[in-house]
């Protein structure tokens, strides 16, 4: 509920006012497969609903105040600050990234995330908000899926493989134009875009944690070479999936995550 002038009501509708957003925040705790989070400025986190602290593998006095720096491989800590960055600096509103997550037990599994700016009454962006589930794990009803979710399930399950946006609004039940519009509407990017995006968040993960060289990399994240690779690394990271990995690389500390 969102009022632009809270002096105009009366002291009983501005004290429900002020309640309704505690209340909607303790309704994410009815919703175990949501995890939602609020972080300030200094990317800290300052509200967790439970689901997020049992995805942490943390007690809600273990995670706040933390950032993400302290919890996630630096590799994944990057990415996830740029996100962040992208919000607290422009008041963006990212609509379901997918991102790769480091579970408590080591495992990964795939989330789409979306993040949005959270505002104070004078409209000062003063912190960032963010809703994350798992595609890997999601058992909810069919008809209960954004319908564009097909889709993106899809990406996160053939990224590696040749993928064309017919493919993509096949799954989604659509014809290719309006899937193709209607994505660009819903997430502020094309299909490919996006894509591209994924393959490339695959590619850090294998530059940072195996032995692969950076030819075979390419070919397991869905590049048909280096060079391919090469190029749209240097174009969204501004380095070389070389210099990258070795910045990031966290081989000699944590065990190789290969994806088959």
């Amino acid at each position: 509920m969102a009022v632009k002038n809270d002096q105009m009501l009366n002291p009983e509708q501005q004290a429900f006012i002020h309640a309704s957003g505690d209340i909607g925040l303790a309704a994410f705790d009815e919703l175990p497969d949501v995890f939602f989070f609020v972080k300030d400025r200094g990317r800290r986190f300052v509200y967790f609903n439970t689901a997020f602290t049992t995805l942490m593998g943390l007690r809600s006095d273990q995670l706040l105040g933390r950032r993400d720096e302290d919890l996630s491989p630096s590799y994944l800590a990057e990415h996830y600050r740029e996100d962040d960055d992208r919000v607290l600096s422009h008041g963006e509103r990212l609509v379901g990234v997918i991102e790769l997550v480091h579970n408590a037990d080591g495992s990964y599994d795939w989330f789409t995330t979306t993040k949005f700016p959270v505002l104070s009454k004078t409209g000062k962006i003063i912190g960032v908000a963010g809703v994350t589930r798992s595609l890997t794990k999601r058992e909810a009803a069919e008809e209960r899926l954004l319908p564009l979710e097909p889709a993106i399930r899809l990406i996160s399950e053939r990224y590696d493989r040749p993928l064309t946006i017919a493919d993509m609004a096949k799954a989604a039940s659509m014809s290719t134009t309006h899937f193709a519009r209607r994505f660009k509407a819903h997430f502020g990017t094309s299909p490919h875009q996006y894509l591209r995006r994924v393959r490339l968040q695959a590619a850090c993960d294998l530059l940072s944690t195996s032995d692969l060289t950076i030819a075979e990399i390419a070919r397991r994240v869905g590049y048909y070479d280096q060079s391919h690779l090469t190029r749209d690394f240097l174009k969204a990271k501004r380095e070389t999936p070389k210099g990258y990995r070795e910045r990031t690389s966290e081989r000699a500390i944590r065990r190789p995550i290969i994806r088959g």
